[in-house]
């Protein structure tokens, strides 16, 4: 007999419900352009395969272009090879069969005639793909027939991530398909289906139990890809109109190699409350067997014209901050917003600013980082982040976590790009380049006391020789990117190189897009006492820290966020390991771990404050109103009855909100 689930009551659902539930959540998706990851436990293999058939019927009648991958063929512990093997399954809406992106590019062809490689190139233009695989593409619809087999094995070497032959390669394209690009091209690969006329993509991981069942590292590597999913999806410059569905059945969702055993994982995607029906987009249901149907909404698209406040409802009913307005759902930050116009003052006069916030899990740490992130944009500074959840394995090596310092970032013009897109848009056309190039040559000549003491012109002179040569735009934006740095060994020669393009990266950016005053927002640093690494491999992240902190980089504002428990292990191991790093020969002038040091003893920590009751009650109102923009006024029985019991529950202002969303979306999906 099958095993049955035994979910919680909340997120019981049959096949039915399911599909219903994916149409409104692609309607949704459509409409505000956004990305969405959620999972389905199912009670047996039939039932498995009967409802990703069922769903993938379901997306193509919406008109969305799908994927389906086995994960028991095809792990996710490589993200470009699942990523790979994506692109080649998509499936058109209206065909029943896979059929590949160079089937729908054919398609294309066939439809616009000798105008399709300009037409494509006007709208994926305005969805804001301009990576590789875009590039890729418009090459294999501007090539005459027999071009075209050459611009195809292109494209076929680049995803089999090898350069290929001079003759074969596009000159648009930077790097081959690699584990660091994978999830970018995923992003890529939906704008360009929305470019192709389809109004998105649904993705379909089945059997992802067969990830659990994995060697203990292939598990491991397969849930920290998954998390990144979830958590950078739907970033700045994320995916689009898109939906990953992830089915399974117990050993994925429970056991000792389970994602219930992960943590992070099972505090994203659990459903945060027991409001019935499941809405849309709770992102862990449970099919059963036998199941009483229940009411819910009509299927329809959303109102035109509240976008933002759609994405925020969706990233906040999977369990991840808003990026839309935050600042109309912070409450009780008045201090705060004072404290930030004091903070952005001070760093224009003395030139940089070091603080620690510090609060428990939950607190609202993330929250009030975002808020300060949102401010710094509204301020027209760009945002760096260091989130050290991801990036703990290559802090100690700046040579490796540059690419996704420069990635995880938001710069204030249109779009909120991140520093690596930028980087495409400045060496992607002949005009772009001379311009970098002027800005570079213009750099490089200034005296050693301007720009970083002699950091970004020593920088901006090795990139004028990659300028010289035969392709200079992929070799500069190779270079901006610090793709040659991946592999390289954390030696000083090295690091010095990588902080000297962060220096680069701060000066192209005031001279060229007119922005200046960066902030470095690094998060969950607690991740370094959490994740059992020694003391010697502690050390080398806290050199790397100390380059952040330590004030090397002027103009700049930096935000440290950690647990209490965290932080006062941090101020004790100072004492001995960055006095061992600063004795070290290999330890760089550019980090400051002296003056790091004196930093976490002297600075006094800004505490999270803990929001009031009121103050609670009235983020209550203000989410209630946001949902209210988006779906229309619902009658909630006993509103303050509801108010109360939440507040009284959760003194977490990140779990009040994702639980209010979950009940106020549950009410609206019942009627």
């Amino acid at each position: 007999m099958a095993h049955e689930p035994d979910p919680a009551p909340a997120s019981a659902t049959s096949p039915e419900e399911e599909i219903v539930r994916l149409e409104q959540a692609l309607e949704d998706l459509a409409a505000c352009e956004a990305a969405s990851v959620s999972l389905i436990h199912c009670p047996s293999a039939s039932r498995e395969k009967a409802l990703v058939r069922d769903l993938v019927v379901a997306a193509r009648d919406r008109g969305f272009v799908t994927a389906e991958v086995s994960l028991r063929e095809h792990g996710m512990e490589a993200p470009d090879d699942l990523v790979r093997e994506l692109i080649g399954r998509l499936a058109p809406p209206d065909e029943g069969r896979t059929r590949g992106l160079v089937h729908l590019l054919d398609r294309f062809r066939e439809a616009h005639g000798d105008g399709a490689a300009t037409a494509f190139g006007e709208v994926v233009r305005g969805e804001d793909a301009d990576g590789d695989l875009a590039a890729l593409c418009k090459g294999y619809l501007a090539a005459a027939d027999r071009a075209a087999v050459s611009e195809r094995r292109a494209l076929d070497a680049w995803l089999d991530g090898v350069e290929p032959p001079r003759k074969h390669r596009n000159k648009t394209v930077r790097r081959a398909l690699s584990e660091r690009t994978a999830q970018r091209t995923l992003n890529d690969l939906s704008r360009i289906v929305r470019a192709l006329g389809h109004r998105g993509t649904l993705v379909l991981l089945s059997e992802g139990d067969a990830m659990a069942a994995r060697p203990p590292r292939q598990c491991e590597k397969s849930y920290t890809v998954l998390r990144e999913l979830v958590d950078n999806f739907d970033a700045a410059g994320g995916a689009t109109a898109t939906r990953v569905i992830l089915t399974g059945q117990a050993a994925l969702f429970d056991g000792p190699t389970s994602i219930r055993a992960v943590v992070p994982l099972r505090m994203r995607l659990e459903a945060p409350s027991a409001a019935t029906p499941a809405p849309p987009h709770r992102p862990w249901t449970a099919v059963v067997n036998q199941f009483e149907p229940r009411r819910h909404r009509k299927v329809r698209a959303p109102e035109v014209g509240e976008g933002g406040a759609l994405r925020n409802l969706i990233r906040i009913s999977e369990g991840v901050p808003p990026t839309d307005n935050l600042t109309r759902m912070s409450v009780g930050q008045d201090k705060l917003d004072a404290t930030i116009r004091r903070l952005f003052t001070f760093v224009k006069r003395a030139g940089s600013f070091f603080s620690i916030l510090v609060g428990e899990y939950g607190s609202g740490k993330t929250h009030l980082m975002m808020h300060l992130a949102e401010r710094a944009l509204e301020d027209e500074r760009p945002v760096f982040w260091l989130n050290l959840e991801r990036t703990n394995l290559d802090l100690g090596n700046p040579a490796r976590h540059l690419g996704r310092f420069l990635e995880h970032s938001m710069l204030p013009i249109r779009g909120r790009p991140s520093a690596l897109t930028l980087a495409a848009r400045w060496t992607r056309s002949k005009a772009a380049v001379g311009k970098l190039v002027e800005t570079l040559e213009a750099l490089a000549a200034a005296p050693d006391g301007d720009a970083g003491v002699g950091q970004a012109p020593a920088a901006a002179k090795k990139a004028l020789r990659i300028a010289a040569s035969r392709d200079a735009g992929r070799g500069l934006e190779n270079f901006l990117a610090g793709v040659d740095l991946v592999e390289r060994p954390g030696d000083p020669a090295y690091r010095l190189d990588a902080y000297r393009r962060i220096f680069l990266w701060f000066e192209l950016l005031a001279r060229l897009e007119g922005i200046a005053g960066p902030v470095i927002l690094i998060d969950e640093a607690e991740n370094l006492y959490t994740s059992g690494r020694a003391p010697a491999s502690r050390r080398t992240s806290l050199r790397s820290l100390a380059f952040y902190c330590g004030g090397a980089l002027p103009g700049t504002c930096v935000v440290l966020a950690m647990t209490p428990p965290a932080y006062e292990l941090m101020k004790g191991e100072a004492r001995d390991l960055l006095a061992e790093a600063g004795d070290l020969g290999t330890t760089l002038e550019l980090e400051r771990v002296e003056r790091f040091r004196r930093s976490l003893w002297g600075l006094k920590p800004e505490p999270v404050r803990a929001l009031t009751r009121p103050e609670r009650e009235e983020l209550c109102d203000r989410v209630r109103r946001m949902h209210r923009s988006v779906r229309g006024a619902i009658e909630v029985d006993d509103w303050p009855s509801l108010v109360d019991r939440l507040v009284t529950a959760h003194t977490s202002p990140r779990t009040l909100i994702r639980t209010l969303i979950d009940e106020l979306e549950a009410s609206w999906w019942a009627r």
